[in-house]
């Protein structure tokens, strides 16, 4: 079945609007569940966090310059910690309205 040009720019304005307004939906059509990736997103924030408390370790007990890499690595772990709580209370309060 062939659309024509005009068909198409409503279909991709239409998934835009889904992508904006509900990108949950837009997850779960997609084929790849939003519960997968929020696994994933979480493993990586640990996996940041436990490599950065690995080095701030190693550099207070073994060398000293393996404390800047860790400290930034914890740093970052906390960065992506607080970006996912105001991304999980984003979405709450679309769903709640």
């Amino acid at each position: 079945m062939d659309l024509t040009p005009y068909e198409r720019r409503q279909l991709r304005k239409i998934r835009r609007w889904f992508e904006h307004t509900d990108p949950g939906l837009v997850a779960l059509l997609s084929g790849r569940p939003a519960a997968r990736r929020a696994v994933r997103r979480r493993c990586a924030r640990l996996v940041v966090d436990l490599l950065g408390a690995v080095c701030l370790v190693a550099g207070v007990v073994v060398a000293l310059p393996l404390l800047l890499p860790g400290f930034l690595l914890l740093m970052a772990g906390a960065c992506l910690h607080t970006a996912a709580c105001r991304h999980d209370e984003l979405l709450r309060r679309v769903a709640g309205h």
